[in-house]
């Protein structure tokens, strides 16, 4: 499993480098907590690897999932809940950052997610066909952990790639 990590921000010419910042669950390793990286961290490595210990540690205590599937309360469970789904239907998936823009604590994420159709996903038996589709990813962080969570996801598309 890669994590990415974010690169430190150059300093300017004739300043030192800053240090990065070190994620608040402490650990032997330095890990940059901009928000940036906290949402990438989340939603490119934490959710295509299905490890569910990782991923809660990347999230805020009162974590709200604000997409959550029929059932789920919107906290924790329901982020996993939502990476367990998806790994019953699909392997190797892979997310890729398009585009990433941060404002405060905000993160908004274009991403393009790619994966074999392995099982059964929204009625659509498995294809065992490889496919893409691009997803929007809304994320507040606080203090270096992901506090909510929005996405929105082409549904029409979605069923398209997976019948085709």
């Amino acid at each position: 499993m890669s994590v990415i990590l974010d690169q430190a921000p150059a300093a300017p010419a004739g300043r030192a480098p800053t240090s990065p910042l070190v994620h608040p669950s402490g650990g032997s390793s330095t890990v940059l907590s901009t928000p940036r990286a906290v949402a990438t961290r989340v939603h490119a490595n934490a959710m295509p690897s299905g490890a569910e210990a990782v991923l809660r540690r990347q999230l805020a205590p009162g974590f709200r999932n604000h997409d959550v599937l029929p059932g789920c309360a919107g906290g924790p469970d329901a982020l996993v809940a939502t990476m367990h789904w998806f790994h019953d239907a699909f392997d190797e998936q892979r997310v890729e950052v398009l585009h990433a823009v941060t404002e405060g604590d905000l993160v908004s994420l274009h991403v393009a997610f790619s994966a074999l159709h392995s099982g059964f996903f929204l009625g659509v038996a498995p294809s065992h066909r490889r496919f893409t589709v691009r997803e929007m990813h809304l994320v507040r962080v606080a203090d270096g952990l992901e506090a909510e969570h929005w996405v929105m996801r082409d549904q029409v598309w979605w069923e398209h790639e997976l019948r085709r």
